[in-house]
């Protein structure tokens, strides 16, 4: 951490000294104390990628709004001037003088370290796993009797005596549910929960739920090579004050080829981006929807509470596709809290060429089926912007191809820059537009199914009202 203070006199007030700074040192945290150090700091960690923390008294200047929203957080002790602008920031208690029983310097210490550790995605960071709370492991499986012993034997000893592992078989036809119920014989903390039909990861979720014992539940997906402290790294967030309502795991994907790695760097997050992030790559991120968002986890890697579980209904179990985000977007309008952790590793296992256009197609048209307003906003725009680019390309004149291959190029320019860590970077780069298209198209084909469908059945009903319509006529 670099504490920067600011203020008139100062001698480090100069945002381009600060990035020399900042690139030297390369912190994970600079914390600005006043408005004139944020202004400072938050220009300067725009260009380096670094997050800026704020720390400001009540009888500080206020801060603008722009600047309060480009910090990573502000901190204020009090409520003072600028607070409404502020109003979703966090706030440090005011330490106690004298006879005052207030909070003590080691809980505002605490409260300020557990701040700057989920600045960069490491909440919990620091405190004792065995003084966290004790954990439901639920695993839906289907079809997967190959990976129930592997999943049992990964995630047994990250188990304490007071955790437990719920595998629910979702009516599979093979030998699934045998395989988790022998685990469940061998061990008391592996319960196994059979179904007798195949229902969605989301009804499946819901029955290893109904039977877990523990307030704080954390769900997985078999097929997914976990850390040995991937379950303490779900767990330790919800020992910090205040506790979150969900914790998010950031994951990496599988680069057992070039056609994998080039899916990883162009399909997905990277969780090197949660703690380093330059102002072409967040924004590139955020536009196309390739960051890790607490707000929308994927069901791999995703702990929540109980208690905010029963606030949205449980996973909804009438969508098979994207029943996470749909659950983690109804938790996160209701303004409960959700964090993000870089300290819950696993990898998941990509499903090749085929399996991933297939489930492309299948994310695609889970976007259409939930109504997930932002997917379809990109999946559609997407099927917009190759259209345009198609018939640019075949009618425009130099100029406009030339603007469209620009365009190209600045759409796949960071996954083309991330390739360059990658095994084999240039055969990986190569790849990149290719599978960035295939999958773009796959999805845009997915969400398109399901409104062609949504069109045909309005119109068979529309066609149906008018027969009754003629009937009752005659």
């Amino acid at each position: 951490m670099y504490r920067l203070r600011g203020g008139p006199g100062q001698v480090l007030t100069d945002a381009g000294r600060l990035v020399a700074v900042l690139r030297s040192l390369d912190p994970d945290v600079v914390l600005a104390d006043g408005a004139t150090a944020a202004a400072v700091a938050v220009s300067a960690g725009t260009i380096t990628g670094h997050r800026v923390v704020v720390v400001r008294d009540d009888g500080d200047p206020a801060l603008p709004a722009g600047l309060a929203r480009r910090a990573a957080a502000v901190l204020t002790s009090a409520p003072g001037p600028g607070a409404e602008d502020e109003a979703d920031r966090l706030r440090l208690p005011v330490a106690a003088s004298g006879g005052d029983t207030g909070p003590r310097s080691s809980e505002i210490a605490h409260r300020l370290a557990g701040v700057l550790a989920e600045v960069v995605g490491r909440p919990g960071a620091g405190i004792d796993p065995a003084t966290a709370p004790a954990m439901s492991v639920v695993v839906p499986v289907y079809r997967e009797g190959a990976l129930v012993d592997d999943l049992v034997q990964a995630l047994l000893p990250q188990l304490r005596e007071d955790d437990e592992l719920v595998v629910v078989d979702d009516g599979s036809p093979d030998d699934t549910g045998e395989r988790a119920e022998q685990a469940a014989a061998r061990d008391p903390r592996v319960r196994a929960v059979r179904r007798a039909q195949n229902a969605g990861a989301g009804a499946a979720r819901n029955a290893g739920v109904a039977v877990s014992r523990h307030a704080h539940v954390a769900f997985t997906d078999a097929g997914c090579h976990w850390s040995e402290g991937w379950l303490d790294g779900m767990r330790t967030p919800f020992a910090e004050t205040p506790a979150p309502d969900l914790v998010a795991g950031a994951y990496r994907v599988s680069r057992r080829s070039v056609f994998e790695a080039a899916s990883a760097v162009g399909c997905y997050p990277d969780v090197a981006e949660v703690r380093r992030a330059g102002p072409v790559t967040t924004a590139w991120s955020v536009l196309f929807g390739r960051r890790f968002d607490p707000t929308r986890p994927a069901g791999r890697s995703v702990a929540v509470t109980r208690s905010a579980l029963d606030a949205v209904g449980g996973w909804p179990e009438h969508i098979r596709v994207h029943e996470d985000l749909d659950l983690s977007r109804s938790i996160a309008e209701r303004g409960l809290r959700c964090v993000l952790t870089t300290d819950a590793d696993l990898v998941w296992d990509q499903a090749g060429v085929r399996g991933t256009a297939r489930m492309y197609v299948r994310y695609g048209r889970g976007d259409a089926e939930a109504a997930d307003r932002q997917a379809l906003v990109r999946d559609l725009g997407r099927a917009v912007a190759y259209l345009v680019g198609i018939v640019g390309w075949a009618v425009g004149g130099r100029g406009v191809r030339a603007a469209l291959a620009a365009g190209g190029v600045a759409y796949v320019w960071v996954p083309v820059g991330r390739a360059r860590r990658e095994e084999r970077p240039l055969a990986t780069a190569t790849l990149v537009p290719v599978v960035v298209v295939a999958k773009d198209l796959a999805k845009v084909w997915g969400a398109l199914q399901v409104l062609v469908e949504r069109a045909a059945r309005r119109a068979g009903g529309r066609e149906e009202q008018s027969v009754e319509h003629r009937v009752d006529r005659r």
